[in-house]
């Protein structure tokens, strides 16, 4: 596919070319005055692989989540799906999350870090209600017994088992479905028998659960969607 892009000529310019892309995407190729189009055409497409993958990137940069507001009508994961906001203030009403069937409701004054505050309040307690209740099936299915679970913050680590096979999970997997939150156990639980990422460690992964790199490709391409 041929591409397209700006010229712009300087007598000043002896022999160099360069080209260069904006943040909306407009390719400029920088020549000197006399530089023959054929040859400046050959320049551009020794640049094509350098041209594709800047664009990709920036068009993921596009598509990034804004930072949250915690208004009415945006809208929220909860178990892989995405639910609206009604955001009000009742101060005779009890303050924090709450759902209700199709949408979140959020009492609250109007400040956004103390929304914020409630929503993972409302999250981590999910958490804790339903991962170590999956660890524990797990644990069970799979024989391997793990000296504890419990629920963390972390930002961009899901799950963890340390030395002495303690289990660690964020409460924003609570925003992805459940079978992915299934995956996230199940692959910790394996760090019990081998504490790596190994060809051993993922056949035993697979062994557990076939789909299990599907759930792992989910996660990574939404973990930038799976935050507050």
């Amino acid at each position: 596919m041929e591409i397209k892009y700006s010229l712009k000529r300087s007598r000043k310019r002896k022999k160099t070319l360069s080209l260069q892309i904006s943040s909306n995407a407009d390719i400029t190729v920088y020549a000197p005055y006399f530089t023959p189009v054929a040859e400046i055409d050959r320049f551009v497409e020794e640049k094509r692989k350098w041209i594709d993958r800047t664009l990709r990137s920036q068009a993921r940069q596009i598509v990034l989540p804004q930072e949250k507001t915690y208004e009415t009508g945006e809208e929220f994961y909860y178990l892989g799906r995405l639910y609206p906001l009604e955001a009000v203030f009742d101060p005779l009403e009890n303050t924090g999350v709450s759902f209700r069937v199709d949408r979140f409701v959020l009492n609250c004054p109007d400040k956004r870090e103390m929304k914020k505050y409630y929503f993972a309040l409302w999250y981590q307690q999910k958490a804790k209600e339903h991962i170590p209740v999956r660890a524990e099936h797990f644990s069970r299915e799979l024989n391997l017994q793990p000296r504890g679970v419990r629920i963390t913050s972390a930002r961009s680590r899901w799950g963890s088992c340390s030395q002495d096979n303690s289990l660690a999970f964020s409460f924003r997997l609570m925003m992805a479905p459940p079978q992915v939150i299934d995956y996230v156990i199940v692959h910790e639980l394996m760090h019990i028998r081998q504490k790596n990422h190994s060809s051993k460690f993922w056949r035993l992964v697979i062994e557990a659960m076939p789909d299990s790199f599907a759930h792992r490709r989910w996660l990574r391409e939404h973990q930038d969607m799976l935050k507050l």
